[in-house]
């Protein structure tokens, strides 16, 4: 892997205001510089205290919001204001919600876009920004309700609300669903025993085995994952082309840390 063109390519991102966008000349996000911070803490490089200042003032009572602040806070070392009062009283109406049946958050917010309502994915985020707050809740009997067979879903088992869900709440039960994702190129596909492998699925599949403390560790999952780096240093999700993009990005070196690949190795 080309660090020093992936670090350019990162850096080309970042906006006077100390945030990062998906491209000149788009105004900065959080989610965006919450990718861009995990990568250059991931690479060695230094993280500026125009970002965190960026970071700060963007914070408001809003759970994505929250949710891409304080994970990108929590990688800097810098610890976020205490939001779990708002935190709890969230959590309870999404879980209020689901049991009424009722539908869950829905449109744009100014930070992060739903394509689809997904109780899992904003109760994750919430029980995120509470771990980091060190609040802990146990809501195993409640994501029991998204069981698909072997894995979960919110409406059929996938890999995507199957991570979210196992950070909710542990179960090993999984590994065997996530597994069956795994393709023989390396990497993981959409689909059990199927083709061909994303970013994004290897990226849900090889988190959720580390959240089960699942030692998994496999050489044509590496050589895939560093097969997706563009020219420009930046990652694409497909093996058949793409752009480079933050998130692509964040997922590519977030699998690639899991699985212990560090920049002194033979892959760099």
């Amino acid at each position: 892997m080309n660090v020093e063109r992936l670090k350019r390519f990162v850096l080309s991102r970042k906006n006077e205001d100390g945030g990062f966008s998906f491209c000149k000349p788009l105004p900065s996000s959080v989610p965006e510089t919450f990718y861009a911070v995990f990568i250059l803490k991931a690479i060695g490089c230094e993280v500026g205290e125009d970002v965190v200042e960026f970071l700060l003032n963007r914070l408001r009572p809003e759970v994505p919001t929250m949710f891409y602040v304080f994970n990108a806070l929590n990688v800097l070392g810098v610890e976020p204001p205490d939001y779990s009062e708002f935190l709890l009283k969230r959590l309870d109406e999404a879980v209020g919600r689901e049991i009424s049946g009722l539908s869950g958050e829905r449109g744009i917010t100014a930070t992060y876009s739903f394509e689809n309502p997904n109780v899992l994915r904003e109760i994750y985020m919430i029980v995120s920004c509470l771990r980091i707050l060190n609040v802990e809740v146990d809501l195993g009997d409640f994501v029991r309700r998204f069981k698909r067979g072997k894995g979960y879903g919110v409406n059929s088992p996938n890999l995507k609300d199957t991570f979210f869900a196992v950070g909710i709440k542990e179960d090993e039960d999984v590994i065997e669903f996530v597994m069956e994702h795994e393709c023989d190129c390396g990497g993981f596909s959409k689909k059990p025993n199927s083709y061909p492998p994303y970013l994004e699925d290897t990226f849900y599949a090889i988190s959720t085995l580390n959240v089960l403390n699942f030692n998994y560790k496999n050489g044509k999952t590496v050589k895939y994952i560093l097969s997706l780096q563009n020219s420009d240093g930046g990652f694409r999700r497909s093996i058949y082309g793409g752009i480079s993009t933050l998130e692509d990005s964040y997922y590519a070196i977030a699998s690639l840390k899991i699985m212990g690949v560090e920049e002194r190795s033979a892959y760099f």
